[in-house]
């Protein structure tokens, strides 16, 4: 899902440790919403077109990036969907209220609960914005950072920063948000008004070290893991830590990724990957011992099957997936 941008053609393989082991899971997945035909309704079971990225929401609902419906929408554990912004008629770029405002294939969203604020990246038109609560269910729409339809790379003022290609985004713990810059190769901060760049030098690749030596190549995902940030790299097929002013280094797996779409980690120092390649759902425990939680290792319909799952999420004691090319979002009760 990334357009203006080269296909994959750098593929390293990820940090190898020891003899692959993984178990199936998938007799836990259920199909949470969406009918596995591309639509754009509310309700129950509701329709979507795409959803990418997830982000937790309010009272055990999570918030979804509708990629080919232009839309930002939640839905709850009783599978029902509502549309907080845009929609399928409502693409381009256009700021104001939110039954008015205009997104192109959002990508990454993020809630801050403190505020109520939730952030989205679009990818397309390379600006994070804002969707903010003025009233009872009612929001308005605003650009954060970067000038839209402009892409490039600049630190500096918000309004006058670039991005290329932006596709996840994050709360960050110390105030403000962490954006995953894909078409920089960067991890850029955006707070107090002003954009700078916390790990990436801008040149593809996948070297450790420090911050402002490591590289990456297609930073895709991003999640926070305590004060660390893990990162799914497509395609140098690997999740990344970072400590933020420190360094950066590769997460130990036991089996290799194939096209990382989507990170998510758990208290328990688990972290689940998106493996799009694969069409499978991957765990990584502290040892990096690998299992497979969902996915039957080829693309398809069903409940089993995952098609190019785009997203996982650990919320409310369930493993959140945002099923792509289902048009789906499925869930896993987590022990």
């Amino acid at each position: 899902m990334m357009k203006n941008l080269k296909p994959y053609m750098v593929m390293l393989p990820v940090l190898l440790i020891m003899v692959t082991i993984s178990c199936r899971q998938d007799e836990t997945i259920k199909v949470l919403a969406g009918t596995g035909e591309a639509g754009f309704e509310d309700g129950i079971p509701g329709k979507m077109n795409k959803p990418i990225r997830l982000t937790a929401f309010q009272d055990n609902s999570v918030i979804f990036a509708d990629f080919s419906n232009h839309a930002i929408r939640s839905v709850n554990l009783k599978g029902e969907i509502r549309t907080i912004a845009g929609g399928p008629d409502k693409e381009g770029f256009l700021d104001g209220p939110a039954d008015q405002a205009k997104f192109k294939s959002p990508h990454g969203v993020a809630y801050d609960p403190a505020t109520g604020i939730i952030y989205t990246v679009s990818a397309s038109n390379h600006i994070i914005r804002m969707i903010t609560p003025v009233g009872n269910n009612e929001y308005e729409v605003s650009t954060l950072a970067g000038i839209p339809g402009e892409s490039g790379f600049a630190d500096g003022s918000a309004d006058s920063a670039l991005f290329n290609s932006p596709h996840g985004v994050v709360i960050a713990p110390g105030g403000g948000i962490y954006v995953v810059d894909i078409g920089n190769a960067r991890v850029r901060q955006i707070k107090d008004g002003m954009v700078s760049t916390i790990a990436g030098t801008g040149e593809h690749g996948a070297m450790d070290g420090n911050t402002n030596e490591a590289t990456f190549t297609y930073p895709m995902d991003l999640v926070l893991d305590g004060e660390n940030i893990l990162i799914a790299d497509a395609a140098t097929n690997s999740i990344r830590i970072i400590i933020p002013g420190t360094k950066v280094s590769t997460l130990a797996a036991m089996d290799s990724l194939d096209t990382p779409h989507g990170v998510a980690a758990d208290k328990k120092g688990i972290v689940y990957e998106a493996d799009m390649g694969t069409s499978r759902i991957i765990s990584i425990n502290k040892e990096g011992i690998t299992s497979v939680v969902a996915g039957v290792g080829k693309p398809g319909p069903g409940i089993e099957e995952l098609n190019k799952p785009a997203a996982v999420l650990v919320h409310a004691g369930y493993l959140w997936i945002a099923d792509l090319y289902n048009h789906q979002i499925k869930v896993i009760k987590l022990k």
